[in-house]
């Protein structure tokens, strides 16, 4: 059985304050999930680099909430277009498409939050997360703008967003977990509380100055973001905790600045 999930990209990280904001894109992640097998295997087609312990949990804690047996052996198939440990929400994805599977599998029926809290749960013990994530495993569930305490596993806020095109800048390096410097991140709470001033009525506003902070404590280049700015994108900041940056633009002007900017890119759009 498949479960699908997609990816989003950050309106305000939620490190300092313990509030995060995203926004949904079109990228995909598709999971199968077939029981029963001789042996469990895990394939991951696309999308390497992402956790096979991190999935392996989702699957036990969705089977276990279900009272199936969490110890059958199955065969788990990721296909992701998600580049991981980039700040795209990979993992959030990924938790929320197995479990997914698993649930369509069975046939079971489960409340959208409850399935969340489990993922949250498994990233955190997979170590792939630091806040919990529950605004990225949000983001990537409902899609539009979502607002939510991470201290708390609380949605706060979700609306529609307008359309529009979403370039991905992609660059080779990853930032690891367990390297971001979550101190210095805390140390400038309130100039991230002014940037959630902005994220229900300016979330674009917010995208540009939440990732200009982030740009600034990890010392990233902000080439390609002014670069952007300068050639009439609507909001242009990296996304969770980087590298990758997101450049948001009006519908059917993505490509061209794609082809601006240059270097390995993907052009998706809001959902």
């Amino acid at each position: 059985m498949i479960g699908t999930s997609y990816g989003a990209i950050s309106v305000l990280n939620a490190i300092p304050c313990g509030i995060g904001a995203t926004i949904g894109i079109s990228l995909q992640t598709r999971v199968q999930f077939i029981p029963g097998t001789d042996e469990t295997q895990i394939n991951i087609l696309n999308g390497q680099g992402i956790d096979d312990r991190l999935v392996r949990l989702c699957v036990e804690r969705t089977l276990k909430e279900i009272a199936e047996d969490p110890d059958v052996n199955y065969e788990l198939t990721v296909r992701s277009h998600i580049p991981p440990s980039r700040g795209l929400k990979s993992s959030s994805s990924v938790c929320n498409a197995t479990i997914s599977a698993v649930l369509n599998h069975y046939r079971v029926r489960m409340e959208p939050m409850d399935m969340l809290r489990i993922g949250v749960e498994c990233a955190k013990e997979a170590g792939v997360t630091i806040t919990g994530a529950f605004d990225d495993t949000c983001g990537c569930h409902f899609g539009g703008l979502v607002i939510t305490d991470n201290t708390k596993n609380e949605l706060l806020y979700r609306d529609d967003i307008p359309d529009y095109d979403v370039i991905l800048w992609i660059p080779e390096n990853t930032i690891l977990k367990n390297k971001v410097p979550v101190d210095a991140y805390r140390s400038r709470r309130a100039e991230f509380e002014e940037v959630l001033a902005l994220v229900r009525d300016r979330p674009l506003e917010a995208i540009t100055e939440n990732g200009r902070l982030v740009s600034e404590i990890n010392g990233l280049d902000t080439t390609i973001v002014d670069l952007a700015l300068s050639n009439g994108a609507l909001a242009a900041g990296v996304s969770g905790t980087g590298p990758a940056i997101s450049i948001v633009t009006e519908c059917g002007k993505g490509q061209k600045m794609a082809e601006i900017i240059g270097g390995n890119t993907i052009l998706t759009v809001t959902r």
